[in-house]
């Protein structure tokens, strides 16, 4: 499994978007134009070049070729292709776009540390979740609980359940650096990382197999519009 970061901001879009568009079909192209707020633009923009990529390193695949499809809960895939052990996912927030790429099912979630109250904790945290959360203080509450979401969104990604399972049928303990899984809804292995792009995110990583890289890797946007480059034309 790899694990990519790419930091947009201080990104130049003027420089660079009409030939990285190039490299995107025109359906997706029509996607983004759609969308009104340029961070969500470029978010986009650097997660389906991202993607692209990466499916061209690892693969005979030429970008051309990448069609994508998404299955019934929205998780995304590789259509017609012969490459049956490729596995992906991708996530954003804020000034980041993340993918986990690998040969077993895998999700991944970046959230940018926010305020959470007492309504949003109820609803997406376990009794035993919610017990930990209320003994701790407002900063150390946050922090929790956005770890808990970006486990629990990587979990649902990974099984492609997308929000279709009751976020109280699994849960997590937080222990010293280790993540104790608990899955009442169908008893199977999964297995968890977390990695830290900078003090004001949480990232996630889930897998079937544990077998999760050491570290991130990082790029700027500057690093992705030269591989854009170098790998999709």
């Amino acid at each position: 499994m790899e694990i990519y970061a790419v930091k947009i901001a201080r990104a130049n879009p003027e420089q660079s978007i009409n030939k990285l568009l190039q490299y995107i079909p025109a359906q997706k192209i029509e996607k983004l134009n759609r969308l009104r707020r340029q961070e969500d633009f470029m978010r986009s923009l650097a997660a389906e070049l991202l993607i692209r990529v990466l499916i061209v390193k690892r693969t005979s695949l030429r970008n051309e070729a990448i069609v994508f499809g998404t299955t019934q809960f929205g998780k995304p895939f590789l259509r017609e292709h012969s490459l049956d052990s490729l596995e992906f996912n991708l996530s954003h927030a804020g000034e980041w776009v993340v993918c986990a790429i690998g040969s077993s099912p895998v999700g991944i979630d970046i959230e940018e540390i926010a305020s959470c109250d007492d309504g949003m904790a109820r609803h997406v945290l376990s009794d035993e979740e919610y017990m930990q959360f209320c003994r701790k203080d407002e900063v150390e509450r946050r922090a929790y609980f956005f770890d808990l979401w970006t486990l629990k969104e990587s979990y649902l990604k990974a099984i492609g359940a997308g929000l279709s399972l009751p976020l109280n049928l699994f849960s997590f303990a937080l222990s010293d650096g280790e993540i104790m899984f608990r899955n009442d809804h169908n008893g199977e292995a999964a297995y968890f990382k977390q990695f830290h792009p900078d003090d004001k995110y949480k990232l996630s990583v889930c897998s079937t197999v544990d077998l999760f890289p050491e570290c991130v890797t990082f790029w700027s946007f500057d690093r992705l519009y030269e591989n854009s480059l170098l790998f999709l034309n």
